[in-house]
């Protein structure tokens, strides 16, 4: 043993001995010298960014109202809406009379930071009838003398998001400012501690394994150590070495072990420096981090079992730097086409959400498409294309009737919730060969369908609104008449349109008369009856209320990002979660108050009358958290991120009990299992779990599908439908007769389609090709996993519907590395064990 250890130190004698070593090191002081200086404080979240204005028309919309209706001149939104500079009042008027203007919403963000620091504009019986957040009403009640600078601007925000309701993405009440030196940073974090560590983990560190560590010093550690084993191949060198009772296998491997010495000193250095800033400078002591170490060097020892190989061949350093720069442009092309095929082929085909009518499936997918599983060619058949340059949003279809499925689809909806364009709803019936027909014009920004007894509700970020499933279904055919109208003479659309207007100006007139108001006459009349068309088109482009879909919130209730919303199975109710309150809500006998009426018309009052609380409670925790809701007809289950998961019973919401969520990981979507008492829920990992309430313990069970893509549940079957593995589909019976306490399993459907030409590429030449190449990039997962303690996280803030999973590649890229290197090394043993040097 002592010769190898020796051959091992001469190693490390000789990667000290090179002045690449040494200006390298000199590199990394430097940089963690400037990286030291960093640090952070954070403080209230209070200014305005215009990525906060996560609706601009909708604001846009908002404050042009607030300018031209008079009914608003002494509301919160009118007076917010005063306070703008005159450049951008007279671009709102101009909104307010239809034109497109478009205004940048960093102006209008500046302009509502001006506003905080002179709140003139604030009056208490205005701001009385607004929506204050928890937060707001307790620093409303500090007194003046006592509130810092901080809080009364925090205080001021609070204020304008409440007379702005639905405009402003959900914030942390506390942000991260970074500062360097002493001095803040110009750019804000609009994050709170929590993920700003999270940031760092998952982000940050895994960059830095992929620049740092993964390309520069690599790099250098290749130069380096190039010339090592064509140095002991030299004749006097080579003698003398095997002069000694020495294996060449265990030599060789002793100066590939020796051989890392470079990388390792290096890598020391740069990840317990960077650790140790970490630390002290910004309060995050994670040991996780020195994981980086043994995955540096592992990811170099790949790169240097190649230049060994190519030293043995050749016996030349220079070929042996330009072979493994080959081999890792070779490698990082296969990555970027499996990323690729990731990004373009597998990922827009992923099921987002089920709908089911009969034996029918149709889902929709995260590229923004709309599909129907065709039994006869095994395939699921596309009913709207997915368009690749095109972010397009798919609002989940549910099933309104027997037959029936309703849809719609948001043009470039990703980015903007209001899209571009008019959004209508599509049904997809079996009169129609199931091709999406478009039927009502839905609410702007509508992002959730229901189906309450007849009714089909629209969720949007101003409220709810509901109409009549038969009229959307009868729309169906009047689009059809209306098509076929088209080719009527001229004359006759004229003197429709003239006899249009003569009803509008009739029954204008009508309603000023009946309300005792004196009618202007001339130009007056004209300009009246053209600022309340306008304050009309405005309510519609905030996404109020349409000519068919009518509000049904109660009065008392108003939605604040975040929100969730699910229906009550077997009632005329749903339970809401908006900003860290929980409501039930009922449009049954109870809300209409007459015990005598029949079904039909209490549920036409009711939803007329909004409905009625019948139970409304604050949950403890940090409301700005994304929430996940289910309930079945006695039980709402609320999962909410990085918070337990809550067992509360219906009719009082009480909480019953609260655990972690299953092996800790954060819940996407969850579904009642019937009235069986039982949930299914889906976690971040892609595991599906079974959940139940034991007195006041909730208990789990794994099912052992992976990579599950989206869950719900057929009421008409009682099956449980688990799509996974991109686009396939099992209809599963959850059983829980046992005594054990678990539960049983039993598959009675599979939809396993035909793959597209595409998708078979992608099986059976790139993943097979993936996994015979290393792929040292994807190491940076494997890193992020390890330093963050998760195997997935999710991108971006976006409704909980919407969000993007990314899901890490862990064990793929480890495995794919060692087994290459593996093959390397046992090539590079048998090649100098057999040759006569």
């Amino acid at each position: 043993m002592r010769p190898y250890l020796a051959v091992i130190a001469d190693s490390f004698h000789s990667a000290l001995a090179s002045r690449i070593l040494w200006i390298a090191f000199l590199a990394i002081w430097l940089f963690l010298a400037a990286l030291a200086p960093i640090g952070y404080h954070e403080d209230y979240t209070t200014t305005f960014r215009w990525f906060d204005l996560d609706n601009g028309t909708q604001l846009k919309a908002m404050l042009a109202r607030g300018l031209v209706d008079p009914k608003e001149a002494d509301t919160a939104l009118g007076r917010i809406a005063r306070t703008f500079p005159a450049e951008i009042k007279r671009q709102l008027r101009q909104v307010a009379e239809g034109d497109d203007v478009r205004i940048d919403k960093s102006a209008l963000a500046d302009s509502l930071n001006e506003a905080m620091d002179d709140e003139s504009w604030y009056d208490p019986d205005a701001w009385r009838s607004t929506v204050r957040l928890r937060e707001l009403r307790e620093l409303d009640e500090l007194p003046e003398d006592q509130i810092s600078t901080s809080q009364r601007r925090r205080r001021a925000r609070l204020r304008i998001e409440a007379a702005l309701p639905g405009v402003f993405a959900a914030q942390a009440a506390r942000s991260i400012t970074l500062s360097y030196a002493g001095f803040d940073f110009p750019a804000v974090f609009s994050i709170g501690k929590d993920q700003f560590v999270a940031l760092v983990n998952q982000i940050v560190v895994p960059v830095l394994m992929n620049w740092l560590l993964g390309f520069a010093l690599i790099f250098l550690g290749i130069l380096v150590t190039a010339s090592i084993v064509p140095e002991m191949l030299q004749p006097g060198s080579l003698h003398l070495l095997l002069s000694k009772p020495i294996s060449r296998t265990l030599l060789l491997l002793s100066k590939f072990l020796g051989g890392c010495a470079f990388v390792f000193l290096c890598v020391c250095q740069l990840v317990i420096g960077l650790w140790l800033i970490a630390g002290f400078r910004l309060d995050i002591w994670n040991a996780r981090i020195l994981w980086c170490i043994p995955v540096a060097v592992f990811l170099f020892a790949v790169f240097f079992s190649v230049s060994m190989f190519a030293g043995l061949r050749w016996r030349s350093a220079i070929l042996s730097i330009g072979i493994t720069c080959m081999f890792g442009a070779f490698v990082m092309v296969i990555g970027f086409i499996g990323g690729y095929f990731d990004t373009l082929v597998r990922g827009p085909d992923r099921v987002s959400q089920l709908a089911f009518s009969d034996d029918q499936v149709v889902i929709s997918t995260q590229g923004g498409g709309l599909k129907r599983y065709d039994p006869a060619t095994n395939r699921w058949r596309e009913l709207l294309e997915t368009e690749g340059h095109r972010r397009d949003l798919i609002v989940p279809p549910i099933q309104i009737a027997d037959g029936a499925i309703a849809s719609a689809r948001i043009r470039n909806g990703r980015f903007n919730l209001y899209g571009s364009g008019s959004l209508d709803l599509l049904v997809l019936d079996v009169a129609n060969d199931w091709e999406p027909k478009p039927s009502l014009r839905l609410p702007i920004g509508t992002r959730r369908l229901f189906k309450i007894d007849d009714r089909l509700v629209a969720l949007n970020n101003t409220g709810l609104m509901a109409t009549p499933i038969k009229a959307a279904r009868d729309a169906i055919d009047f689009a059809s008449d209306s098509e076929d109208s088209d080719s009527e003479d001229s004359d006759s659309e004229d003197k429709e349109s003239q006899d249009s207007d003569s009803s509008v100006d009739a029954s204008t007139d009508a309603d000023r008369a009946s309300a005792g108001e004196e009618q202007p006459a001339g130009d007056a009349a004209s300009s009246s009856i053209g600022v309340t068309a306008w304050i009309s088109d405005l309510l519609r482009m905030q996404g109020g209320p349409t000519e068919d879909f009518q509000p049904i919130l109660p009065k008392q209730v108003t939605l604040t990002e975040p929100v969730r919303v699910t229906t009550v199975p077997g009632r005329s109710s749903l339970v809401i979660y908006t900003r860290g309150r929980l409501a039930h809500i009922s449009f049954g006998q109870a809300a209409a108050g007459d015990g005598d009426l029949d079904s039909a018309t209490v549920v036409r009052s009711s939803f007329a009358d909004g409905g009625r609380v019948v139970a409304d409670v604050m949950l403890p925790g940090d409301d700005s958290r994304q929430a996940v809701l289910a309930a079945s007809d006695q039980v709402v289950l609320v999962a909410r991120e990085d918070q337990p998961v809550r067992w509360i019973e219906l009719s009082g919401l009480e909480t019953v009990a609260e655990a972690e969520p299953p092996e800790s990981q954060q819940v996407l979507s969850m579904t009642a299992l019937g009235s069986t008492g039982q949930f299914a829920m889906l976690t971040i990992d892609g595991r599906c779990h079974v959940g139940w309430c034991d007195g006041d313990t909730l208990k789990y069970q794994t099912l052992p599908w992976s990579d599950v893509a989206a869950i719900d549940f057929q009421e008409q079957t009682g099956q449980l439908v688990i799509a996974h593995h991109i686009d396939q589909v099992d209809f599963v019976t959850v059983d829980s007769g046992n005594s054990g306490g678990t539960v049983a399993t039993k598959v009675v459907r599979t939809i396993r389609p035909t793959l597209t030409s595409w998708r078979s590429v992608d099986r059976y030449l790139i993943t097979p090709l993936r996994m015979l190449t290393p792929q040292t990039g994807e190491l940076s997962d494997t890193v992020s996993a390890l330093v963050s303690g998760k195997s997935s996280f999710v991108l971006g803030q976006a409704d909980a519907d919407q969000q993007e999973v990314i899901r890490l590649k862990i064990a793929r890229p480890v495995l794919s590395c060692s087994v290459f290197l593996v093959v390397m090394l046992t090539l590079s043993c048998m090649y100098f064990s057999s040759r006569d040097f």
